[in-house]
Formats: C-alpha cells, structure tokens, sequence
C-alpha cells in the first residue's frame, strides 16, 4: 500500500454524473464498481451507488493486515454494519 497520503486528509474523486452500471463493453452490466490498485491506502474508502438504483450504496475500504485484523474484532463496528442488529445505547 502506498504512504505518501496524509493520514487524516480527505480525498475526493469521480463524479456523480457518471453511469457505472449503465456501461456495457459487451459482457454484460457490471454487477460490481471497484477502485483500481493505485487507489489502496490504509484508510482509503470509496463510495458507490448500489447497482439496482435503489438509493442505496456499496462501500468499499482498504487496510493494512493489522487494521482489518483490529476491526474484525470490533464489536460495536460489527453492530453498526449489521441489518439486524440491535441499535447501540450511548454510553454517559
């Protein structure tokens, strides 16, 4: 992964005007959209809109090994990203 981004910078990209699924080179509808290999830093996070239109969306984040192994045992992270979880209460 590359290092030479500012670990608590932002970064914006893209545009919203174009039609990810709506391209066909002749296999079909893409059925996912996914950032290429020089857009993978630690943190990195790209946002796209879900393929069905719904409104919804598809995120993808990049890690380093010890990050994602750190976030797998992350029980609130978990809670969060999960359908049918249980809403967390605030802690006083």
């Amino acid at each position: 992964m590359m290092s030479w981004h500012d670990p608590c910078g932002t970064l914006m990209g893209s545009s919203p005007r174009f039609d990810m699924f709506g391209c066909d080179f002749g296999w079909g509808k893409p059925v996912a959209a996914r950032s290429g290999k020089a857009n993978k830093v630690d943190g990195g996070t790209s946002l796209y809109p879900c393929r069905d239109g719904g409104g919804g969306m598809d995120a993808e984040l990049t890690l380093t090994s010890e990050h994602m192994a750190a976030l797998e045992e992350d029980e609130e992270f978990w809670i969060a990203v999960s359908p049918d979880a249980p809403v967390l209460e605030r802690k006083a």
